[in-house]
């Protein structure tokens, strides 16, 4: 027989018999589909419920290990609170403290005539005193040395500022230390 092989049906029947053959080919191709789908399916229950059943476990350790951490990190927490509390007030305390450079630049405010300024020591406030600064230098005389401690003294920051008398021994040339005492707070 020949290869070639003659169709005596009409063209509307040829292409009905086509329509046919390819309506049933596709009803195949769904069908295998529709199984394959189902068998895979059917395969992968088994990995579904490994996954499902290690989620699980590794949730309940999950779980098991942060009580644990929390349980340890209870105490630690409240240490760490407590040593934050503190730190927390001693800044508080030291807003309302007066700094050396803030009260040396008070302090270096003040008018001078021919007063020359070498030395500063600043001791800040302890729990209930006032702090206390001690202003050394040279007077050119016994009058610029008062109106120099007198324009300290009117300060509003400073409560005192106290002079030895022993410094007006001298008449000019004077070395002097006057020590201050107060809030130190504009």
């Amino acid at each position: 027989m020949t290869a070639d092989r003659i169709n005596l049906l009409p063209r509307d029947r040829q292409r009905a018999l086509a329509r046919e053959y390819l309506f049933r080919a596709a009803t195949v191709a769904l069908a295998l589909l529709a199984a394959l789908v189902v068998v895979h399916g059917v395969l992968l229950f088994p990995t579904y419920l490994s996954v499902l059943q290690e989620t699980s476990e590794r949730s309940h350790e999950l779980a098991a290990r942060q009580a644990a951490l929390n349980a340890a990190n209870q105490g630690e927490v409240g240490a760490r609170i407590n040593a934050l509390t503190a730190t927390a007030k001693k800044l508080s305390e030291l807003g309302e403290r007066s700094t050396a450079s803030s009260a040396l630049a008070l302090v270096l405010a003040v008018p001078r005539q021919g007063i020359a300024l070498s030395a500063f020591t600043f001791s800040p406030a302890a729990a209930k005193d006032e702090a206390r600064m001690i202003v050394s230098g040279n007077a050119p005389s016994r009058d610029a040395l008062r109106r120099y401690r007198e324009s300290l003294a009117a300060l509003p920051f400073v409560s005192k500022a106290d002079l030895p008398i022993s410094a007006y021994a001298q008449e000019s040339d004077i070395e002097f230390a006057i020590t201050l005492t107060g809030t130190f707070l504009p």
